[in-house]
């Protein structure tokens, strides 16, 4: 492992110190140091794959640095071992480390050690072993840490598997300061290759390779960055820094490749979220686009982080305003002071007066309805939720306004490939659903001559009068001799209080059955 990673930190070192000080004295990279420069890149590019095809993916509710990497460790038959561990750069790092899938021997065994939580504490069940089937992700096999420091055998019979495509899961979730951490090695029989180099180092390694490779514009280089940024079974470090450094290298190609990633909600959120603030940040009139047309399905804590880089230059926070007011985004991003800063730094065109039109009359940010979407979002458990209980629930709550697969009401948008948006989306399109309302489907207000004021969404005209639906669906007629004004108000029809009115049970079954509904 050192053999390999420290040569390569000095050269990277070493070179990075010449052209700092050229840069420095204001001179240009000579041809021979950026020879060098790509020598040292393909050298690190062409070598074999140290981790052994394991990846490790971010835990979703508390997304860190990759932890892995390599520790001695006493093992319970006293000997020692190097094992894969998630405590060398601090036990409050969490990951979920996958390996590559293999044929399930007739017993499996290896060793495990770690913690899960505090010793004089029942264990959280954060920390653990697991294997899983490849084709459905089901648990065939699981192990907790001994909570011990040194390393206990685990076996598992798998004659009921023996055969199965299968792939062992390495789970660090707990964010704790101390007894945080396991750690695993030894893998017997070795159906599945073992990693020759941290996983973290070998992270680290490509971060720079992929700096460098920008850098020095090493175009001829571009198209495998890219094939990386796209891979699912890459660690989120390396797809981050592959597509920086293809966006550097040949943009053209990289953005359409890139674009989907932003859209899809099977993907990690730090990947799409990294990955989308650099194509936000990119000068290109594509890149903006691709970001733009994000927006409108993103989370809300994907749409700030991409308003904040839309908002870095003039053209970026144009293309902000302009998906205000076509209804693409929520101008809430553009609600607070420092986006209002911004936009006054970089000076887009009427951006005063286009600001206050998509803010008049916007309900104001919502702390404990934040508060209250992050709590369900984590609480979400799909296996104790009931697509079919929730199919109900929707019938129930949903269907007189909302329709999916040709089923229910068209008061508000048809639903078919819901599931799409993913579950954190889902939370807030239900919890606040004036967080993104689609302009075609904000409510109007008609103030009456005697006074009155009627709600609702507004139909059709027939003939001497207006027909609007409420928000149960129900349709309701007014004479246009009645209405003295009618004004389209920023807000959604949809109840705004359902955290209250759905149980948090029929919540996770709801949940449950729109997430099913994805595209096939």
């Amino acid at each position: 492992m050192a053999k390999f990673f420290w040569p390569f930190l000095a050269n990277v070192a070493l070179f990075a110190a010449v052209e700092d000080g050229l840069r420095q004295r204001g001179v240009a990279l000579p041809a021979a140091l950026r020879e060098w420069g790509a020598a040292i890149v393909a050298a690190q590019l062409n070598a074999p794959d140290a981790t052994g095809g394991w990846f490790n993916t971010p835990s979703e509710n508390a997304p860190t640095a990759n932890p892995w990497d390599f520790e001695q460790r006493a093992l319970a038959d006293g000997t020692r071992a190097s094992v894969l561990s998630s405590f060398p750069h601090g036990e409050p790092l969490t990951g979920i480390l996958r390996s590559p899938s293999f044929a399930a021997p007739s017993r499996l065994s290896l060793w495990l050690c770690g913690h899960d939580g505090q010793p004089e504490r029942p264990a959280q069940k954060k920390n653990g072993a697991r294997l899983r089937a490849a084709d459905s992700g089901d648990v065939l096999a699981s192990a907790e840490p001994p909570r011990n420091d040194q390393a206990r055998k685990i076996e598992w019979d798998l004659k009921a598997f023996e055969g199965r495509r299968v792939y062992l899961e390495i789970t660090d979730g707990d964010t704790g300061g101390a007894y945080a951490w396991l750690a695993f090695g030894r893998i017997e029989p070795a159906v599945v290759p073992f990693p020759t180099t941290g996983l973290r180092s070998a992270t680290d390694r490509f971060v720079k390779v992929a700096d460098l490779a920008g850098r020095l514009g090493l175009s001829v280089e571009s198209d495998r960055f890219q094939k990386t940024a796209v891979r699912t079974d890459a660690d989120p470090d390396v797809r981050v820094a592959a597509a920086r450094a293809s966006l550097t290298l040949a943009s053209a190609m990289a953005i359409p490749s890139l674009a989907p990633i932003l859209a899809n909600a099977a993907e990690p959120v730090s990947v799409r979220d990294r990955i989308g603030t650099a194509m936000a940040e990119h000068n290109s009139a594509a890149a903006r686009a691709a970001v733009v047309a994000a927006l409108k399905s993103a989370p809300y804590r994907l749409q700030q982080k991409w308003a904040t880089g839309l908002l870095g230059s003039r053209d970026g926070a144009d293309a902000l305003l302009t998906a205000g007011e076509q209804g693409q985004v929520s101008p809430r991003v553009l609600q607070s002071p420092a986006a209002k800063n911004r936009l006054q730094a970089v000076n887009p065109p009427d951006w005063e007066a286009r600001l206050a039109r998509l803010l008049k009359g916007l309900p104001p940010a919502d702390a404990a309805r934040d508060q209250l979407i992050a709590q369900r979002r984590a609480a979400y458990n799909s296996s104790k939720a009931s697509v079919a209980e929730g199919e109900r629930v929707f019938q129930r709550t949903c269907a007189a306004c909302h329709q999916i697969d040709g089923q229910g009401g068209l008061v508000g948008p048809q639903l078919t490939g819901i599931g799409n948006r993913g579950l954190e989306r889902l939370c807030e399109d239900i919890l606040d659903p004036n967080r993104n309302v689609d302009s075609a489907f904000r409510s109007s207000l008609f103030i009456l001559k005697d006074g009155e004021v009627e709600s609702g969404l507004f139909r059709r005209e027939e003939g001497a009068t207006v027909i609007y639906a409420d928000s149960t669906g129900k349709e309701h007629s007014l004479a246009k001799g009645q209405i003295q004004e009618r004004r389209e108000s920023s807000t959604s029809l949809m109840p705004d209080n359902l955290g209250e009115t759905i149980p948090a049970e029929d919540f996770n079954n709801l949940l449950a059955y729109l997430l099913s509904k994805g595209s096939k």
